[in-house]
């Protein structure tokens, strides 16, 4: 069947946001993978290994916890697993993650037309959201792509919802439904959309419309409650004052659908990693001052996205008159945004949705991270929304303002696409991309680069990195602990004791005494080391440290894990960042 002349339009301009999604990311894919995926993708052997997509696929782990990383996502590690399976490298995972914003970009295109009804405006807030600057760090980041995959889903969900209310039958209100669950299981911040659809059915059709959507509305109550189930004893991240998880079997988690219980921490324990703002978590007027700070930010950078990176330390405001400023300016806009909705207009209905959007990350439920890029990924979608609008009004104008209004929107699309040019550099490598960071002053940012600095052999570098850090945030001892980690693996062991000399007995702080004195007494050195070893077996940087203690790689290795530890080893040996050890064995490099 040959589609209609506006239909095929419609698909041109969906093909020219898919095109301007990818032409404005795939530039700067690299073969490094940058950040978090050291952990969640490079050191995951579950999504490494084509042979647990079938695991991962089952239902039945939709109600037992499967004990993996990422457990709370399975719809990222399902694509992870595809990528694996296809045998596609860091490079590849990096493609499918451009590609996947390319298909937001045409998704977004339809639901803007649903709402709006012009394609020329829809295709323009498709490409404001594609070419936008702050969704590289979404995109390039291969463990941030649960905002990509959440993304699509939320905006198909939404759309399929409009087109519920205005009557298109039960199969939409179950597709909607079903897009919807899938966002929940990509990423939490799409948790958010029964009230992004409730406001979208309402504008387009109001109470009429409302019950239309009945059938859509249960199936995302019912699924809002599963989830929300399905949720809390997954993994999370631990703040001051919470735990993630549950602590034990109850009639709502039975002990079947839990995994064993992991090992208990070692006794005494006293380091971890305190984000620089954790006062936010213990006070009520600190957190609402900062976060008003950090959401009025948020609303400059949609608009004018100048100086993004990678990692930011917000302030903390404590005092009201440093705070009222910023919560009496986010009221106003609220305000502003209901104004304009009720008055049914669209620019009021994108500001709405970029506001519900931006919820999830407002520190409602306690986040680790307070401010960062890619929860501006959702919001977009409004703001996309609300740029629509923006050029369906510059539409309607005459003569030479519409021409002056119409060029002005050019001129600022061709500008959000310079800025995001303009940060391909930044996603090369992790030294790059902390290094940016780095510069804003995040402790956080100073004390990555210190260790991609370590692991590139630059000690001087990593010190120095370390030693900011631990400057810019005193009261963190995880950041006094990396400085005596960096000291101790560049052969200053007195300065690394020195250190920690007030330290609590951990099994870290038994490793940098063995690291400390690896070349001074090695046997000592070992023997340190394979104690606190003995605590963490799972901590590679401690296996490390006993093969260039022994000078190979410990026992009990599988042979693929033996050759990886001695690729490593070698590049830490040629890096010099160890002279020539002794080993227990009396042999030396």
């Amino acid at each position: 069947m040959t589609p209609a002349p506006g239909q095929r339009s419609h698909i041109l301009f969906a093909i020219l946001a898919f095109a301007a999604g990818l032409a404005a990311q795939l530039p700067a894919v690299t073969d490094r993978l940058l950040w978090d995926d050291a952990q969640f993708v490079a050191s995951n052997p579950f999504v490494s290994d084509c042979g647990n997509l079938a695991r991962a696929l089952d239902p039945v782990y939709l109600f037992k916890v499967l004990p993996v990383r990422m457990s709370a996502r399975p719809v990222v590690n399902v694509s992870l697993l595809a990528d694996a399976c296809s045998g596609a490298g860091p490079r590849g995972m990096r493609v499918t993650n451009a590609l996947l914003h390319a298909c937001g970009a045409a998704m977004l295109f339809a639901l803007l037309l649903v709402l709006c009804g012009s394609p020329p405006a829809a295709l323009f807030g498709a490409l404001v959201f594609a070419l936008h600057p702050a969704v590289s760090e979404a995109v390039q980041i291969v463990a941030f792509r649960s905002h990509l995959l959440g993304f699509f889903f939320f905006s198909g969900a939404l759309a399929l919802a409009v087109l519920a209310g205005r009557g298109a039958g039960l199969s939409v209100s179950l597709a909607g439904a079903a897009c919807y669950f899938l966002a929940v299981l990509s990423v939490e911040t799409a948790a958010v959309l029964p009230l992004s659809a409730a406001l979208a059915v309402w504008f387009d059709s109001g109470k009429a419309g409302l019950r239309r959507a009945v059938p859509l509305f249960t199936a995302l109550a019912l699924l809002g409650a599963f989830y929300l189930w399905f949720r809390v004893p997954r993994s999370g991240y631990e703040l001051p004052g919470s735990r993630p998880g549950v602590s034990a079997p109850s009639a709502l988690y039975p002990a079947a659908l839990l995994p064993p219980p992991s090992s208990p921490p070692a006794a005494g324990r006293g380091w971890s990693e305190l984000p620089p703002w954790r006062a936010v978590y213990a006070s009520g007027s600190a957190n609402l001052y900062t976060m008003s700070a950090v959401m009025l930010g948020y609303l400059r950078e949609l608009v004018l996205p100048l100086g993004l990176k990678a990692d930011y330390a917000p302030k903390v405001i404590t005092d009201w008159r440093r705070g009222l400023p910023a919560l009496a300016v986010c009221l106003a806009v609220l305000a502003a945004g209901l104004v304009l909705f009720f008055r049914r207009r669209l620019s009021g209905l994108g500001l709405m949705l970029t506001l519900t959007a931006l919820l999830p990350a407002l520190d409602l439920v306690h986040i680790y991270n307070l401010r960062a890029d890619r929860y501006l990924y959702l919001p977009l979608a409004g703001f996309a929304l609300l740029a629509a609008a923006a050029f369906r009004r510059a539409e309607s104008l005459t003569g030479p303002r519409r021409t002056a209004v119409l060029a002005a929107g050019a001129v600022w699309l061709a500008g959000l696409g310079a800025l995001t040019v303009s940060r391909w550099p930044q996603f090369a490598d992790d030294r790059a991309l902390f290094s940016e960071a780095a510069a804003g002053g995040s402790p956080r940012a100073h004390a990555n680069l210190a260790g991609t600095l370590l692991r590139g052999g630059d000690c001087d570098g990593a010190v120095k990195e370390s030693a900011e850090a631990a400057r810019l945030d005193p009261g963190d001892p995880f950041l006094r602990l990396r400085l005596a980690y960096a000291l101790a693996w560049c052969g200053r062991g007195r300065e690394a004791l020195a250190a920690i000399a007030s330290a609590p007995e951990t099994p870290d702080t038994v490793f940098l005494r063995g690291l400390a004195c690896m070349e001074s007494d090695p046997e000592r050195a070992v023997g340190l080391i394979s104690a606190a070893l003995e605590k963490e077996p799972g901590r590679a940087d401690m296996r490390l440290a006993l093969g260039l203690a022994l000078g190979r790689a410990p026992a009990g290795l599988d042979p693929a894990s033996a050759a990886g530890f001695a690729a490593e080893l070698d590049a830490f040996k040629k890096g010099g960042l160890r002279g020539a050890t002794v080993s227990a064995s009396g042999r030396s490099w």
